[in-house]
């Protein structure tokens, strides 16, 4: 369905113009019908224009249908769909690799925390201050609707950075989008979570560095509202 979407919002404008064209020739044809069939005489041959005239009739409904179909879908269905890229996670050792990487960023930087520090003032856990945080939502905050999420992905030798959602008690993780600009203390992305079923979800946000290394998750507790 997305990919029909897409299809749909990229040949957008061609479409409008095939269709077009397609209800200019068949609403000529209708007219021509009509005027045929007024001024026939004949049984037979007024039978033939009034078929005529319907055939024209509903192709060009038919068409004017499609056209407001590909709108709606393109103006109003398709941008409330939340935004999945799929990226590649590398594997890595989580008892060595990951705690030399967090090591050898910084050595003697006391901001970097230990890997896997809950950190207590808001309960969020693998996150860095100034380096790698949630700003809103924090944990525990009710959202709902469209959400712009602000935090902050800033690590030296940075390469990529993506955030995810998975409902609380399951394993699956839904990528919402992905960026490779470093960001401090502003907006990362939106998500939108009007379709999403009401609930305690997790919301965590991955971080890549320029040597294809993966952070540690920081992760936050939702609750996600009924709009």
């Amino acid at each position: 369905m997305r990919e029909i979407l897409e299809f749909l919002s990229i040949s957008e404008l061609p479409i409008y113009l095939i269709l077009g064209v397609l209800a200019i020739i068949s609403a000529q044809r209708m007219i021509t019908a009509w005027r045929e069939w007024r001024s026939s005489i004949f049984g037979l041959e007024k039978e033939h224009a009034q078929r005529r005239f319907s055939t024209a009739t509903s192709l060009l409904v038919l068409i004017v249908s499609i056209i407001l179909v590909v709108f709606i879908l393109v103006s109003f269905v398709y941008p409330g769909l939340p935004v999945v890229v799929s990226l590649e996670t590398p594997t890595m050792d989580i008892l060595s690799d990951r705690t030399e990487t967090a090591q050898a960023m910084m050595p003697g930087d006391p901001t970097i925390l230990a890997v896997g520090t809950t950190i207590p003032s808001n309960g969020s856990e693998g996150c860095i201050p100034t380096q790698i945080e949630w700003l809103y939502p924090a944990n525990g905050d009710e959202i709902s609707g469209t959400v712009e999420l602000k935090g902050t992905v800033n690590i030296p030798a940075f390469g990529f950075y993506k955030y995810e959602f998975s409902q609380v008690g399951s394993e699956t993780w839904t990528t919402i989008a992905a960026g490779n600009q470093p960001r401090y203390e502003e907006i990362i992305g939106v998500w939108n979570t009007e379709a999403l079923i009401p609930g305690d979800y997790l919301l965590r946000l991955v971080v890549t560095d320029s040597s294809n290394q993966t952070l540690p998750a920081c992760t936050v507790n939702v609750t996600v509202e009924a709009p």
